[in-house]
């Protein structure tokens, strides 16, 4: 327990936003070959202009015949993440100052790090290991996109980036569509001419009151998120980009949904005469594993065989193993710990390190249940 947490306090208090995970992956890349074992890194880190790619530690098998399986989080944080003071309040890991702590994902990347010393000391039976530790992935799961696959073997993978207590699998995702909406009006004076204009602002507000927003029904979510636009208060404004979201476990909702609020922009040049361009991006494909797969089952005996009881989730959110499942890597998400991520009040119980490290050992030794499911 206080290897895996002190590595932890390490992690946490390295920046590494989002592009910025040079100094974490060196740290991750330093105790791999302390642990005997040699990281490759990709090149992914030039393609989305981050300063470092993806990083594939390999374990060769110790004890356990079994096939390949993948263990992977991410290297990246969301902002405010610089300067991160990692402080115990009791039994909570929190952040001591104004901002995140970080947990998301550096508890997964901490518990990745213990396996590989576990390993190294002979004290994880397993057979053969990818810990694959990404870039990128607050950012559209940019990282995972530029991942070299022929570099992983397993055809199963375990995400430890799940939010909330050690003991949730999350076994479905959505499929997410970013949408982006550019008005064009026509400038003029708006004190001394505005009938001369049209207004942007005003088509996009149209725009976007005619959209149906928030909780759509319980498998699909709508969101405008960014409005940029205007040079002054005096100045009709003649061109404003609206951005927004449409997620849904439900293809057909997903479909209706976005047609919706493309049909609601559209409108808004009949109705105040501004014109509209349209641009819609398939951000990641969704999933969905049966409760009877072979890697849930897996998960579940290895949580029952140390007393957690293990709950099955669908998630509102995306993650690496969206686009793990979409390769035709079978990827399940585990939870690490976090909660209430992405905010300055995040923090993590202490006792779920640990516990998350003994469920990916137990996990690890009885991963010879997939070849048996083959």
């Amino acid at each position: 327990m206080e290897r895996v947490l002190k590595t932890f306090l390490d992690l946490a208090a390295i920046d590494s936003e989002t592009y910025h995970e040079g100094e974490l992956a060196a740290y991750v890349s330093r105790a791999a070959r302390e642990a005997g074992f040699e990281p490759y890194m990709d090149n992914a880190g030039k393609a989305i202009g981050g300063e470092v790619g993806n990083l594939y530690i390999g374990l060769p098998a110790r004890g356990v015949d079994a096939p390949p399986l993948i263990f992977s989080s991410h290297m990246d944080t969301v902002s405010p993440g610089k300067g991160v003071e990692p402080v115990f309040q009791g039994e909570r890991i929190v952040s001591g100052g104004k901002t995140i702590l970080g947990a998301d994902c550096k508890a997964g990347v901490a518990v990745i790090i213990e396996l590989m010393f576990l390993s190294a000391e002979g004290k994880l039976q397993h057979g053969p290991l990818e810990m694959l530790l990404t870039v990128a992935e607050e950012k559209q799961l940019q990282g995972v996109r530029h991942l070299e696959k022929d570099r992983l073997k397993a055809g199963h993978a375990f995400v430890l980036d799940g939010e909330g207590g050690v003991g949730t699998i999350v076994n479905a995702s959505p499929t997410q569509d970013n949408l982006e909406f550019v008005f064009h009006g026509k400038a003029a004076h708006a004190g001394v001419e505005p009938e001369k204009g049209k207004n942007a602002i005003f088509g996009a507000a149209w725009a976007i009151s005619l959209m149906r927003l928030g909780r759509i029904d319980s498998e699909t979510t709508a969101n405008i998120g960014i409005i940029r636009g205007g040079r002054a208060v005096n100045i009709v404004p003649d061109r404003v980009v609206v951005e927004g979201e449409v997620r849904s476990h439900d293809p057909k909702k997903l479909d209706e949904q976005r047609k919706s609020m493309v049909k609601a922009a559209l409108e808004a040049e009949g109705a105040v005469g501004v014109g509209v361009e349209v641009k819609v991006e398939r951000a990641y494909e969704g999933y969905r594993i049966d409760a009877g797969d072979p890697l849930v089952l897996l998960a579940r005996e290895a949580g029952k065989a140390m007393g957690l009881k293990m709950e099955l989730k669908s998630s509102g959110g995306g993650s690496d193993a969206n686009f793990l499942n979409a390769l035709g890597i079978k990827s399940l998400v585990l939870s690490m710990g976090a909660r209430e991520p992405h905010t300055t009040h995040e923090y993590l119980e202490a006792r779920d390190l640990p516990r998350l490290v003994r469920l990916c050992s137990e996990i690890a030794a009885s991963a010879g249940r997939l070849r048996m499911a083959r």
